[in-house]
Parts: structure tokens; C-alpha cells; sequence
């Protein structure tokens, strides 16, 4: 085992692991421009756009997987996208980007899910979603299940990224974490609310505070709430570990009954945004699983990873430079 908080090290163990990213694909649009004065049609701000205002980017589960990328990791996206313009431009730049498609369905009645955000002045002033959240119809779930087969065999480890958005159903869960448990295949989980207690069996489960505490019908303020809270879902679900994160509070990691309770508290500087930091962190900790890596360390790298995060604008992939950077701090 590679020495604790030697993080460049860690990091490396990242190079050419194969990962499977699993979940609800998402195209972020982004209209950027300059606001000077309030419309006389109603009281709402004009924004007006320039030059090179426009920007798409991978995001959802797609986010994850560039954060994959990113960390020297090689990965293979599954889901649904529409058999339409921002389908096809969201699999272009996934592809441009690094990341094997070849498990992406596509759905001519579904259309892909886009967000429009509306910026000035760094501001989000409006978000518009263009997007059909029910569950998929059973030919394409069937489909998806069929190319997971092969995807699921060929990687090192597994991550479920679940935006609900009507992709990750129980049925496709519990169909993946079989495949999975077959091939010897590590999956971790980055919940919502919806389908919470259908990740039976999972290696590492991510939920935050607020998806937490709403599946178990409680409040989570302090750490040793979110202590308690974590290991009632270890238990119920059967997971290898729960990372519970806290926000500003940082995060709590539960093993099994053998390994001490373990608090990260929150190495964040400055939160300019914390628009993606739950990509990174289960990047991180998809990566880590598959790994000569304790859960400690992992942990450790994820909190990092947040950390460097929440201090980009805007949705942003982190890179092994970015933790290390980080790390210095405290090394």
C-alpha cells in the first residue's frame, strides 16, 4: 500500500484505469453576455450578447466522465441521448474529449436533456431545461442493458451517476450491480432521493447530507448525526462504505464494522462555485475503488478534488495538479 497522503502517488495509480460512467447524459448551455438596463416590456434584466457568448458542455453523468478523463482515467459512457442536434453535438464533444460512447442509446422519442443558463456578469439570471424525465420506454431499456453486457466486463470499476432524470430505473440498478458483482467489478453511487434503497450491494455509496436525511426521515446537522446516518445506510444497503458529504462540514466515510469512524473536514478556501463538485468527488472515488488505495486516502483525494472545485467558475473537470496543489497545503 502506497504510503498515507503521499497524493501525487495516489494519483498516478488513476493512469488507464478503466471506468464505466452510467447515468443520466446532460448537454450544459450557456448564453453569456452583459446586462446595462431592465426591459421596458417587464420589470426582468436584458442581457446582451457578444462574440464567443455561447458555450456547450458535457454535463450530468457526461461531467463525471470527463472528470475521469481528466485524472488520467479511460472512460466509457452509457445512456440515452435523443436522436437529435444537441444528441449528436453532446456525443461529439464526449468523443473529442477522450471518452468511449459506444454504450450510448439513442432514444428518436426522447429528446436529450439540455440546461440553458442565461449569465451576466458570472450571475446566473435564468436557467431553461429542455427535458422528459419518465422512465425509458422498455425497447431502449432494453437496448442499454444489452451494450452494458460488454461495457461492464471490460472496465475496472463502475460508477452510477443518477440525475434523475428517468435513465437510471431500479430495474437497470439492480441489472448493473448483478453485472457488476459477477465480473468481480467494483460500483460506486452517486445518488437522489428517488431509488435511495435500490443500490443494494454497491462498494462505495456518495449521497450528500440533504439526499441522506430525506431517505432516512431525519435531520443531519452535526457530524456525529451524519456518523449515525451513514451507517444506517451502510447497513441497509449492504455497501462496502458510505462517503456522506456535508458541505461546509466536509464529509464522513463508514466501513465496516473493524475500520473507526473517519471525518474529512472541508479544506475549501474559497467557493466561488460549487456547481460539479459531486462529479469530482465520485470520479475520485470510482477511481479509488478500483485502486491499491484505502478508503482513507480516497476520501482524502476527493475532499481535495472538491476543494479545488468549488474555487473554479462554472462547471469544471479536475485535474491531478489541481489535488496536489491542494494537498501542499497541509503536507
Amino acid at each position: 500500500m502506497i504510503p498515507e497522503r503521499n497524493s501525487a502517488a495516489l494519483l498516478d495509480l488513476f493512469k488507464g484505469k478503466k471506468i464505466l460512467v452510467s447515468g443520466d447524459l446532460v448537454l450544459d448551455h450557456y448564453l453569456e453576455g452583459k446586462v446595462s438596463r431592465i426591459s421596458p416590456e417587464a420589470p426582468v434584466p436584458v442581457v446582451s450578447l457578444g462574440d464567443n457568448s455561447e458555450r456547450w458542455i458535457p454535463g450530468g453523468a457526461a461531467n463525471v466522465a470527463l472528470n475521469v478523463v481528466s485524472l488520467g482515467g479511460t472512460p466509457c459512457m452509457s445512456g440515452v441521448v435523443g436522436n437529435d442536434t444537441n444528441g449528436k453535438l453532446l456525443l461529439a464533444l464526449l468523443a473529442d474529449a477522450g471518452v468511449d460512447v459506444s454504450a450510448v442509446v439513442t432514444d428518436p422519442a426522447r429528446p436529450t436533456t439540455v440546461k440553458t443558463r442565461i449569465m451576466g456578469r458570472n450571475q446566473q439570471l435564468m436557467r431553461v431545461d429542455r427535458e422528459k424525465t419518465t422512465p425509458l420506454d422498455p425497447e431502449v431499456d432494453l437496448r442499454l442493458r444489452s451494450v452494458l453486457e460488454k461495457a461492464v466486463r471490460e472496465s475496472d470499476s463502475v460508477i452510477m451517476e443518477d440525475y434523475n432524470k428517468g435513465v437510471l430505473s431500479s430495474g437497470l440498478i439492480h441489472h448493473i450491480i448483478r453485472l457488476a458483482s459477477s465480473a468481480g467489478v467494483p460500483v460506486s453511487v452517486d445518488p437522489k432521493v428517488m431509488n435511495f434503497w435500490e443500490y443494494k450491494g454497491a462498494s462505495l455509496f456518495k449521497p450528500n447530507r440533504h439526499e441522506a436525511g430525506t431517505a432516512l426521515g431525519t435531520s443531519i446537522e452535526t457530524v456525529e448525526q451524519a456518523f449515525t446516518a451513514a451507517e444506517k445506510i451502510r447497513e441497509q444497503l449492504s455497501a462496502g462504505a458510505v462517503l456522506l458529504t456535508l458541505g461546509s462540514k466536509g464529509s464522513v466515510l463508514v466501513q465496516g464494522e473493524s475500520e473507526e469512524l473517519f471525518h474529512i473536514p472541508t479544506v475549501a478556501r474559497h467557493v466561488f462555485d460549487v456547481s460539479g463538485a459531486g462529479d469530482s468527488v465520485i470520479a475520485v472515488m470510482g477511481l479509488a475503488v478500483c485502486c491499491d488505495m484505502s478508503m482513507h486516502d480516497a476520501a482524502r483525494l476527493a475532499n481535495l478534488a472538491a476543494a479545488a472545485v468549488c474555487a473554479e467558475p462554472g462547471v469544471y473537470a479536475v485535474k491531478p495538479s489541481d489535488i496536489v496543489r491542494e494537498a501542499s497545503r497541509f503536507e
